[in-house]
């Protein structure tokens, strides 16, 4: 079992479509920094954003996992926080970043991480026989639906999957 090292992106995905116990069915751990936290749940709990309290859900039932990564420097061209997303994945020879967020992306294909984002989760777990053709095909009309991709990016994916 390895370890997927997850942001502020795909959990916000995955919580708008319902699928956060996908998380669950992946053969890794799942970790991230304290400030995707910070985003997700604190942030999104005095906003009054419903997906706040899924995920809060997530980190209370261990799911999901803190780690605070020793090198914090800022890299350029992204967030401090995807910095730290990305530094935590380094350091704990993370398997994947999984992601919806394409400058975080790009930024781990630079450091020679694997990148993965959230459509492409959904589809490795029904290769792995984890979730069914149905179900994947419902959370990729979900993500569309929720704004967080867009009809012509996902026209793209399914062409290409």
């Amino acid at each position: 079992m390895g370890i997927i090292v997850v942001d502020s992106s795909a959990l916000i995905t995955l919580a708008r479509a319902g699928a956060l116990d996908l998380l669950a069915l992946s053969e890794h751990a799942v970790r991230t920094v304290k400030e995707v936290y910070g985003e997700t749940v604190e942030a999104g709990l005095v906003r009054g954003l419903p997906d706040a309290k899924a995920i809060q859900r997530v980190f209370d039932g261990g799911l999901v996992t803190i780690g605070d990564p020793r090198r914090t420097q800022r890299l350029a061209g992204i967030s401090q926080t995807d910095s730290l997303v990305l530094r935590l994945a380094q350091e704990v020879s993370a398997r994947y970043v999984l992601t919806n967020d394409q400058p975080l992306f790009r930024k781990a294909q630079q450091l020679s991480l694997l990148a993965c984002f959230t459509a492409q989760f959904v589809c490795l777990l029904h290769v792995a026989g984890a979730t069914t053709a149905a179900r994947r095909d419902r959370l990729l009309d979900a993500f569309v639906a929720a704004g967080r991709y867009s009809e012509k990016f996902m026209r793209v994916f399914r062409e290409g999957r």
